[in-house]
């Protein structure tokens, strides 16, 4: 144990441990009258370190305040008292517990009194597993001299000693003895007989008589022996006979069970025990005895036959076997059951070590704790465990659970007995059960399913923690039917109390499949929910019970509301494109134009715009970026090398960004062709910018440089066309080529969605 080196405190001595020892140590005494530790006389100092050093249970009440110190056994008194008693004075207990004691405290602190013992006090006191007991104890209350004490005594030592068991074994005395003097005056108690077997005369007292239907009176004069054979029991007459006639051969004692017929026709069961005296010639003389009514006991007898015969019936059914351990000389029994169970032959193994080598390695170890727990004299002598065998007969691994009891006397096991059966098949589906369970349950959270059971009678909701968020409702919050309503969107109620009407319908039984939306009560949020339900009804029809699942199907609405927009959208840009199309080839294929090169500038206008269309696909025609548009640009017409770019983030709506970027497909076609990017060197600059003041606009600017000095066209072609009308329609803005003789510009602004 810990000796407290390094502290300020004084430490117990090396016998004191346990848990009150610690807390002793760990309480701060200078917040109560006692003051700290190191402060403490040494008659208190002592008094604590015996308390804490024996096992009785001892508690020390000490000062004027009566403060209150105690050890591990004296805290299951406390019950629920502890362990917040250690500290306090006498003065925080209940007024009845003040009543009762302080005047016994008061004498010995006074020194008028040396001390007081009470025998037999009654105690509730908290056992194994938080029980609660009424417990008898003789307590004792003694002073502790103190010479810091103004009168000499500086506390009470309380001893308490319990003697439950034997309040409990003299009580369980006295109503044997009563019940055995119960039983014997019912039953008659003894009667005594004499038979003069020369004069064949029978003299009996009263009880004899009666038993024997013979009047009392006259069997204390005598009577014939064939007076008494009428009351024997038919079945049992002869063989009384036959007894006796053997007696009176060889003379000495003999004993035997019968039966006697009463006067009412009831049936008493008697124990006939007698000697039969020879005379000098050996020649039978007198036989005397006396008989008990036995009637009760062969009663019980079958009774316990028939419980006997009910227990074996019960076992074989259960599949039980019994064994029976005597550890005192050795003796075991296995009954065949139990031998089969273990697949040994009979009469099982003759020792513990044999019993231990059936046992799987990895159970022996909580095998030997229980047996040890079990046998122990001062535990509750019960033993009940599982573990697994490896029986020999087949080599199958099979799991065995023992049921048993301890039997003790002056503290050794004298008898060990229980049952046991094979639970193999238990355990089996037991874990086939958790596994489901664990399936299910992750089956559940990967759908997202949320669990109900509504009680119809008590109008009582039982949500899982997934139906409570997908109500926005704090989990654990009890709920009615009604909360349930309260939940649904307003435009689906109708919908949903006709389908549960429907289902709770004993007429209809219809399942229960809808599809809802719902209103979250503490976080707002709507969200469309799947619920599928079964109802159960009882005899008459009415429902009594419903239960179901519910999965949270916003995303997949929100998916099919999406799609179709997209199928309206692209109906629409369908439509827009083949008018797109259409009039790029009215404007390419034209009499003005040979038919290769409206071929060649139809293509290219063509891919333009299908490079538009990937940009905003990959954004499911929500729309696109600025600068996706320009790196598409940039990749089909040459690289980076060839283009300066410089401009922000900027998101545009799908019309715009189809035009814009079409607009740059056609700049970057002609500069291709005629401008900056025909020969090496040239380049092309690209800068945007957006003004936020107000209504925001886009400004874009396209200039070329580095190419062949350009020569103003002479009238405007589709593609100066496209750019400065289409363009400028589309966006909202304005659209305005250049044809500078050191390279092409066009200035572009536009206003943007907001």
């Amino acid at each position: 144990m810990p000796q407290g080196e390094g502290r300020s405190l004084p430490a117990f001595t090396r016998l004191a441990g346990g848990e009150m020892a610690e807390r002793v140590k760990a309480f701060d005494w200078s917040k109560t009258p006692l003051g700290p530790r190191d402060a403490w006389s040494p008659s208190l100092a002592l008094a604590v370190d015996m308390l804490m050093a024996t096992n009785f249970p001892m508690a020390l009440r000490w000062g004027p305040e009566l403060v209150l110190i105690y050890n591990d056994a004296y805290a299951p008194s406390l019950r629920e008292r502890h362990p917040d008693a250690l500290g306090r004075p006498f003065t925080q207990h209940s007024d009845a517990f003040r009543a009762t004691l302080l005047g016994i405290h008061q004498d010995i602190l006074s020194g008028e009194s040396g001390g007081y013992a009470l025998e037999r006090m009654p105690l509730q006191v908290e056992r194994e597993a938080g029980e609660a007991r009424l417990a008898h104890f003789a307590v004792s209350y003694s002073p502790v001299p103190d010479q810091t004490a103004p009168t000499g005594v500086g506390g009470v030592l309380i001893s308490a000693v319990e003697i439950t068991g034997a309040v409990e074994t003299e009580k369980e005395l006295r109503t044997t003895r009563a019940r055995y003097d119960m039983a014997l005056d019912a039953a008659g108690g003894v009667g005594a007989w004499e038979w003069d077997i020369k004069a064949n005369r029978v003299y009996c007292d009263a009880r004899y008589a009666q038993l024997h239907q013979v009047d009392p009176a006259f069997a204390t004069q005598g009577l014939p022996a064939q007076s008494f054979t009428p009351a024997v029991h038919d079945e049992d007459r002869e063989r009384v006979r036959e007894i006796a006639l053997a007696a009176m051969q060889t003379g000495g004692d003999f004993a035997d069970e019968y039966r006697l017929v009463q006067a009412d026709g009831s049936v008493r069961w008697v124990a006939a025990s007698g000697h039969c005296y020879l005379d000098t010639d050996g020649q039978a003389d007198r036989n005397a005895g006396v008989v008990f009514d036995i009637t009760e006991r062969k009663r019980m007898e079958s009774q316990l036959l028939e419980a006997r015969l009910d227990r074996d019936i019960a076992m074989e059914a259960a599949g039980m076997g019994r064994w029976d351990h005597n550890p005192s000389t050795g003796q075991r029994y296995w009954d065949k059951r139990s031998c089969e169970m273990f697949g040994v032959p009979e009469p099982g193994p003759q020792d513990f070590d044999s019993f231990l080598a059936l046992v799987h390695p990895d159970d022996i170890d909580g095998v030997l704790a229980a047996v040890g727990a079990a046998t122990d004299p001062v535990g509750d002598g019960l033993i009940n465990v599982e573990y697994r065998i490896v029986r020999p007969s087949d080599g199958a691994l099979r799991w065995i659970e023992v049921f048993g009891r301890a039997y003790f006397e002056r503290g050794a096991c004298v008898r060990f007995v229980g049952v046991g059966s094979d639970v193999t098949e238990r355990k089996e589906a037991a874990r086939r059960l958790v596994s489901q369970e664990e399936t299910l349950r992750l089956a559940i959270e990967a759908a997202d399913v949320g669990t109900w059971d509504l009680d119809i009678r008590n109008d009582i909701l039982t949500w899982s923690d997934r139906c409570y968020a997908m109500f926005g409702v704090a989990p654990a919050t009890p709920v009615v039917r009604d909360d349930f309503y309260s939940n649904l969107h307003p435009s689906d109620r109708d919908a949903v109390r006709e389908a549960l009407r429907r289902t709770l319908d004993g007429r209809i039984r219809a399942d229960y499949d809808v599809e809802f939306r719902v209103i979250g009560r503490e976080d707002g949020v709507e969200r469309w929910l799947s619920a599928k339900g079964k109802a159960f009804f009882d005899l008459e029809g009415k429902p009594i019970r419903m239960i179901g699942t519910t999965v949270n199907i916003t995303d997949r609405k929100r998916a099919e509301l999406h799609l179709r927009l997209l199928v309206n959208e692209l109906n629409h840009r369908v439509k827009n494109s083949l008018a797109t199309i259409q009039a790029i080839a009215g404007q390419t294929f034209h009499a003005a134009r040979s038919l290769p090169a409206a071929q060649e500038a139809f293509t290219a206008r063509i891919i333009a715009l299908s490079e538009a269309h990937d940009v905003l696909t990959r954004e499911n025609w929500e729309g696109a970026d600025l600068l996706d548009i320009v790196d598409r640009l940039v990749a089909v017409h040459g690289g980076e090398g060839r283009f300066v770019l410089d401009g922000p983030s900027v998101r545009l709506s799908p019309r715009p960004a189809l035009s814009l970027s079409m607009a740059l497909h056609e700049l970057a076609t002609n500069a291709v062709k005629y401008g900056a990017l025909s020969r090496q060197g040239g380049q092309v600059t690209i800068n945007w910018s957006v003004d936020y003041s107000g209504v925001p606009r886009l400004s874009l600017r396209w200039r070329e440089s580095g190419g062949p000095l350009v020569v103003a066209p002479t009238r405007r072609g589709f593609g100066s066309r496209l750019i400065e009308r289409g363009l400028a329609s589309e966006l909202s803005g304005e659209a305005r080529i250049d044809f500078r003789p050191e390279g092409v510009e066009c200035a572009i602004t536009a206003l943007l969605d907001c």
